[in-house]
């Protein structure tokens, strides 16, 4: 009987072929948009809404303006039959924890920090996944930029995942404890701002070795990336063009 080859064999007789396949993928500023859209959706909208009404109204209607924020970016998902993204429904789901436990403590700061304890848990999700198969990070990741069935199967870039996992992992990590620090000495109408501006350049170093990554990653599966103003259909590209 024939015999089957191993996955291994077989990415790498693909690699070594005559044809290298493309994977179409949205323009860069298409993308860049993309992720901007959700990151200010889940996490620079509700905490600028809450800390400009919290140093202009108050606590409670600095809560109340949160989590109408959260509730009102998810309907207008669901009007607009899309699928909330994960981030968001997570980003809700701790505004509502966040609102009752702040209310009750009727402390700003307790407010900034479950936030920071919600980082340490996951960025412990994020490297306790490093083994898995299938990484959080790779569902995630589905929200901003998904890539077909074929180009997720490849070894090479479920360690790319496994990689982004313990990077992402780390950086976390450091902004939670820099936060934590911050808001233990200082008032957080002081420590958000600052610690909002020391956590930018780290996610932006971050987010370029992840962009590196990905793109080794996908060549050495033997994957061309195609942008292009919508996503193209994966087809052969002879190798070396």
């Amino acid at each position: 009987p024939p015999i089957s080859p191993s996955p291994a064999l077989a990415e790498l007789s693909l690699h070594h072929s005559h044809h290298r396949h493309i994977v179409g993928m949205p323009s860069p500023r298409r993308l860049a948009l993309d992720v901007g859209r959700h990151l200010g959706e889940s996490v620079v909208g509700p905490l600028a809404v809450f800390y400009a009404v919290l140093v202009t109204v108050g606590l409670h209607a600095a809560l109340i303006g949160a989590l109408a924020w959260a509730y009102t970016i998810v309907v207008v998902h669901l009007l607009r039959r899309s699928r909330p993204p994960a981030l968001l429904l997570i980003t809700a789901a701790m505004a509502t924890v966040q609102a009752g436990v702040a209310t009750a403590a009727n402390s700003a700061t307790v407010y900034f920090l479950q936030p920071t304890a919600a980082t340490y848990l996951f960025a412990g999700a994020l490297l306790l996944s490093v083994p898995l198969e299938r990484p959080l990070i790779q569902r995630l990741a589905h929200d901003f930029c998904p890539l077909p069935d074929h180009v997720l199967a490849a070894a090479c870039v479920r360690k790319l995942f496994q990689r982004l996992s313990l990077l992402w992992g780390s950086v976390l990590l450091v902004n939670a404890s820099t936060t934590l620090a911050l808001l233990l000495t200082t008032p957080p109408s002081q420590s958000m701002p600052v610690a909002t501006a020391a956590s930018v350049p780290v996610f932006l170093l971050a987010l370029w070795a992840s962009y590196r990554w990905f793109r080794r990653s996908i060549h050495e599966g033997g994957f061309v990336l195609r942008w292009g103003p919508t996503t193209a259909p994966v087809t052969a590209l002879p190798a070396g063009r």
